[in-house]
């Protein structure tokens, strides 16, 4: 049986299409549709090119796919639109099965989290007439303890934060998270007017949303992502906000720390709470705001938390794997835990050679590019890395890759200003072989898909400066030799030549660019920025 899960849609709003294939239960392809564009979170768009290369990959067409599985059950005539859609585009429409947005998050959470049962929260923006749940999951069962308003919304909370401070909302929450380590939480008294816990529940101030109160402007679900999402209020209580492209004083910089504060008091509470009423310490956790790996911190180390799973792809792009896993599993397919994100695209040595002959491009070929990159770091030079499938999710993972030598600290300025385009203060993340993660990061567990901070040893802080965060923390890739046996030999030649079994590792891309995914893309990477080497499978290219 093959299934196809879609996420993302037709309607306005709508963002982080992907499509991923599943084959009597085995996850064969999975991509984000944004990778094929070329338009960060591909918004408004069905993923079609997602889709392609799922078909591909399998080498079969769409009359063998069984079913077409997509969340966005409430909508009304989706099933139709989709069917029309699929005819159009690909000349037949299999059967289409619509599922609840955050039942789509929940299953693509626990069901790879491999679990036998398991509290799950969904803390997102919304879907499907909601904001998220609370369920406890065992075997096929998800029974619903709570469900979050639509307008009592910790995705809307934090969109209003990200705006407030003069950011983008639904693309700059993560410089919001990253902006609040630097500052203290003087504000948090006044937060907890607007955010307060309640349990298994919160309460988000209902005078916060302009769109709630303007309701004869904002007549559609969603406004563009420019407009003014918060009332005065939020101003009256906090003070004046930033103005995009004002320059960052500290009260605005505690504001972040305080914002942030009070959505890890909020869910932490949430999840204590649930845990109360499930038995169950297993802790899997979805939806959009599961990428606050600052908030999934304060979750692992809550005491009733025995285990923590968050799956690479906690935003809407993985309500696509969700759906598709729903309807393997009713079918009675055992589906296997989801221990990487490498299931995108991947591109041969000869296609590379193509890609590089096509534009003239001077480079050396390689027997094994290892021992040559090892040299590049150690002498201090930024590499692209393109390697292997692309991952699925927003996190480079070692396949598309800038990688860099983190025992100076001015190399994450030198990436920030040089490589990125980005913000001086955004950190950068450190990849660690699992087995030896233990010695330079606290409190860890396998976290192989960048979802989680950890406290950085204070011991060895000092020898890698450039992955420890401002507050010591630092958001760690587990990198394993059975899943990414190239990268992992990488980091451990790299040891040996250095001692530290750690790289800088961030994604392959300009700032507000998606990762790259095929090679002519990542050489536009690799000459429009300041990157000094790349290497596409066995090839290297040198400024």
């Amino acid at each position: 049986m093959y299934v196809i899960g879609i996420s993302s849609g037709i309607k306005h709003g709508h963002h982080d299409g992907a499509a991923v294939l599943l084959r009597d239960g085995e996850l064969i392809a999975a991509a984000e549709e944004e990778r094929f564009t070329l338009a960060k979170h591909a918004r408004g768009e069905l993923p079609r090119g997602a889709i392609g290369f799922c078909l591909k990959q399998a080498g079969i067409t769409m009359r063998d796919v069984d079913w077409i599985c997509s969340p966005l059950k409430t909508y009304t005539n989706y099933t139709q639109r989709l069917s029309e859609y699929f005819k159009y585009q690909f000349g037949h429409s299999p059967r289409i099965e619509l599922y609840d947005h955050h039942i789509c998050h929940a299953a693509s959470s626990f069901y790879g989290s491999g679990f036998s049962e398991a509290t799950v929260a969904c803390f997102d923006f919304s879907g499907d007439s909601s904001s998220g749940l609370v369920a406890h999951a065992r075997g096929n069962d998800f029974r619903v303890l709570t469900r979050f308003g639509r307008h009592n919304s910790l995705g809307l909370y934090y969109g209003m934060l990200t705006q407030y401070l003069g950011y983008q909302m639904t693309n700059d929450e993560y410089k919001v998270m990253g902006l609040s380590s630097y500052g203290s939480p003087d504000y948090l008294d006044k937060f907890a007017k607007l955010l307060r816990p309640n349990g298994i529940n919160y309460e988000l101030d209902p005078e916060l949303d302009k769109r709630r109160r303007d309701t004869e402007i904002f007549t559609s679900d969603f406004s563009t992502r420019q407009e003014r999402i918060f009332t005065e209020k939020m101003e009256e209580i906090l003070g004046p906000r930033r103005l995009r492209g004002q320059p960052l004083d500290q009260r605005l910089t505690n504001i972040a720390a305080s914002g942030q504060k009070q959505l890890e008091i909020v869910t932490t509470e949430v999840i204590r709470s649930a845990i109360a009423e499930t038995g169950c310490g297993d802790v899997c956790i979805a939806g959009g705001v599961g990428l606050n790996c600052k908030m999934n911190m304060e979750i692992a180390v809550e005491p009733s938390v025995k285990h923590l799973y968050v799956p690479p792809v906690p935003h809407d792009a993985g309500v696509a794997l969700g759906a598709a896993m729903m309807k393997c599993a009713e079918a009675g397919h055992t589906i296997a835990p989801l221990t990487h994100a490498y299931w995108g695209p991947e591109y041969s040595n000869d296609t590379i050679r193509e890609t590089l002959d096509k534009i003239g491009a001077r480079f050396e070929l390689l027997d094994d590019p290892v021992s040559r990159c090892v040299t590049d770091l150690t002498e201090q030079k930024t590499v692209g890395w393109f390697q292997g499938r692309m991952e699925y999710g927003p996190r480079a993972l070692g396949n598309r890759s800038i990688l860099a030598d983190p025992r100076h600290a001015g190399m994450k300025d030198r990436i920030n200003l040089t490589i990125k385009y980005r913000e001086e203060f955004r950190p950068f993340c450190p990849s660690v072989l699992y087995e030896r993660q233990a010695e330079y990061f606290e409190d860890t567990f396998d976290a192989p898909f960048m979802v989680v901070t950890f406290p950085v040893n204070e011991k060895v802080a000092k020898t890698m400066p450039a992955v420890v965060h401002v507050d010591n923390t630092a958001r760690i890739q587990s990198v394993h030799a059975d899943s990414n046996p190239l990268y992992s030999r990488l980091i451990g030649e790299f040891a040996k030549a250095t001692s530290l079994p750690v790289l800088i590792n961030t994604s392959l891309n300009i700032n507000e660019q998606p990762t790259v995914n095929a090679p002519l893309e990542a050489l536009h990477t690799y000459f429009c920025s300041g990157l000094d080497v790349i290497y596409l499978g066995n090839y290297r290219l040198s400024k």
